[in-house]
Order: structure tokens, then C-alpha cells, then sequence
């Protein structure tokens, strides 16, 4: 190249402070409030499956950089956020080997295929996630209804508010709001707290290590979507709900359950199968929110927040096409 394409002011230069691997650890920070609300509810069983899948990612990742010739990142504790979220996304009564299968197959099948950070087309969390309930669908629906800290309670298998939603629109009046906004509520270890989420959430945010437009984008989709599932759906005429009200408190219902809150604040903004422009990032949140009802309302699956992000994930290079007008007189080619 003859000529410069950038250029850069004369020093001195100021070196950011920002690295991938504290960026790793702030992400593992704002989501302490979530893997807390999911031990308070949990209990050992939850907390167990947290660490196993830590473990196993971050066991995978050191064999797999020694066998093969891709470098050795270990210390950007990468596979520890990435094995940390998938802990969280399971449900606190699977066998122990789900969770180190599920570490596996996030570094080796989700990740390092690929050639390692930076180079994956879809989320590895979800990559893994999906492998595991198809081959496992007995095991991934092993929810285990919250038994608070202290309370001596014993833990038992039931369904999650969303599949209770599925089979009967009366579970509406079944589940107390509250309860599910603070995660007293059936799921996964770490995606039944939706404030602690949402708090975890506002601190990247403000930290600007994820795009505000992508949690916006999903959870404004969701409310969208949850609006006209509401509309359409007959049953709620049947059972006397009708009207705006009724229709709010499906969305609501929505918003507070399953996995979108840690879908739009955690997996879905992943930098690197997200899009980067302003534009893209919200039409990828719209696109996840819209799709998570979608597929919970007339869909196969109970809840379609992570099966929506990969779909979305597969569109990042064309929503990262809609970029800002170039400003500047475009001579030969170049700006």
C-alpha cells in the first residue's frame, strides 16, 4: 500500500487500561449477583454444577492448546467466563458428567474448531447448550423447584413457569410476579433471578463493555412480541382475561421467566457473534426478543431465548453491514 488508509496523531499515546482478560473479569463480576440468587436457591446442588463446568471448560482448554498448535490464552480466563455461564444456564438437577460435557463441548466444539477467541461464528455457550438438550432432553429438564437457604426443605424435580404456561394458560394466575423478578421460581441455576440479571447487566452497560442496544433491543422485542401472542391467543377470552391489562401481564410474565434476562444481558451481547454497528446491535436484540416468544408460543421447545440468539447469531454479517454513512470523499477506492 502506497498510502496510509488511518491516520494517527502524533504522541504521546495513552495506553487503555482495558484487557481481555479484565474484561473477562468484570463480566464474571456483574454476574456474581445471579450465581448468588441461584446458591441462595440452589443450594450445593446448583453451586456444584457452576463449578463443574468452570472446571471442565477450563481443563479442556489447557489440553487442547498443549495437543494442538493454537495459542496458549489460557490466562484470559476466557474458558472460565465461558464454562461459569453454562453452569448457570443448567438446571441445578442434572447429573454430574452434564455439566463436564457441556465444559467439553463448549471449548472444543463451540471455540476452539474455530480457532479460538475471536474466530467463532456462533455463542460456544449455547453451542454447547443445544448439544447437550438434544442428546439429553430427560436430564436438561431436571428443574429443581427453589428451596431457600435455611428453610430445611428437600429439593425435588418440577416444571419451570414456562412450561406450565405452555400446557395451560391458567398458570398465569398460578406464580407471583415478585417471585419470579427475584428468582423464587423454578429454572436454572443462574437464570431465575432477573433483577439480580438485569443489575449485573446495568454495570457492563455503564462500564460500555456491551452495546446498550442489544438488552434493549431484546427485552423491548420480547414486550412486542408477548403483546400480539397475547392478542391471538383464544384461551385468555376463555378464562375472562381480555384487554390491555391481560395482555401486560403476559408480557410481564414473559420478561420475568425462562432465559431472556440472561440471554440479553449476557449471551446475546458476546462480543464476538454479536454485531458491532449501533444499528445491527438493535435489530439483533429486536430479532432475539421477538423470537424467544415466538418459539415459546407456538414453537416446539418451552423456551426459545438461546435457540433465538443462535439463529440471530447466524445474520451478525449482514446486520454489521448497516453501518453509519462514511464521512470523508471516497478517491479511488479508499476513503
Amino acid at each position: 500500500m502506497s498510502s496510509p488508509l488511518l491516520t494517527v496523531s502524533t504522541s504521546p499515546h495513552r495506553l487503555g487500561r482495558t484487557t481481555i482478560r479484565s474484561m473477562h473479569l468484570e463480566f464474571m463480576l456483574a454476574l456474581a449477583p445471579a450465581l448468588l440468587t441461584g446458591f441462595y436457591y440452589f443450594g450445593l446442588p446448583g453451586l456444584s454444577v457452576v463449578l463443574l463446568a468452570t472446571a471442565s471448560a477450563l481443563l479442556t482448554e489447557i489440553v487442547t492448546v498443549r495437543v494442538t498448535s493454537l495459542p496458549n490464552r489460557v490466562a484470559d480466563l476466557h474458558a472460565v467466563l465461558l464454562g461459569l455461564l453454562l453452569g448457570l444456564i443448567l438446571p441445578a438437577g442434572v447429573p454430574w458428567w452434564i455439566p463436564v460435557v457441556g465444559g467439553v463441548l463448549t471449548i472444543v466444539l463451540g471455540k476452539m474448531v474455530f480457532g479460538g477467541l475471536g474466530n467463532y461464528p456462533m455463542n460456544p455457550v449455547l453451542v454447547a447448550w443445544v448439544a447437550l438438550s438434544l442428546s439429553w432432553p430427560e436430564h436438561m429438564n431436571a428443574y429443581f423447584a427453589p428451596v431457600p437457604l435455611g428453610s430445611g426443605g428437600e429439593f425435588a424435580v418440577t416444571e419451570t413457569p414456562l412450561m406450565a404456561l405452555k400446557n395451560d394458560i391458567g398458570s398465569l394466575e398460578i406464580y407471583e410476579l415478585w417471585d419470579l423478578w427475584v428468582g423464587n421460581a423454578p429454572g436454572a441455576v443462574g437464570a431465575t433471578g432477573s433483577l439480580a440479571l438485569i443489575a449485573g447487566g446495568l454495570y457492563l452497560i455503564i462500564r460500555r463493555l456491551i452495546p446498550w442496544q442489544i438488552p434493549v433491543g431484546a427485552l423491548l422485542g420480547c414486550v412486542l412480541m408477548s403483546l400480539v401472542a397475547a392478542y391471538t391467543d383464544s384461551r385468555l377470552l376463555e378464562m375472562g382475561m381480555e384487554g390491555l391489562a391481560a395482555n401486560l401481564k403476559v408480557a410481564w410474565f414473559h420478561l420475568a421467566t425462562g432465559g431472556l434476562m440472561i440471554t440479553a444481558f449476557f449471551l446475546a451481547p458476546e462480543p464476538v457473534s454479536s454485531p458491532v454497528t449501533p444499528w445491527g446491535a438493535l435489530l439483533f436484540g429486536l430479532g432475539v426478543g421477538g423470537m424467544t416468544v415466538i418459539v415459546r408460543t407456538w414453537g416446539a421447545w418451552v423456551d426459545g431465548a438461546f435457540y433465538a440468539v443462535l439463529l440471530l447469531n447466524t445474520l451478525t454479517p449482514i446486520l454489521d453491514r448497516i453501518r453509519p454513512k462514511v464521512i470523508g470523499k471516497v478517491i479511488g477506492g479508499a476513503v
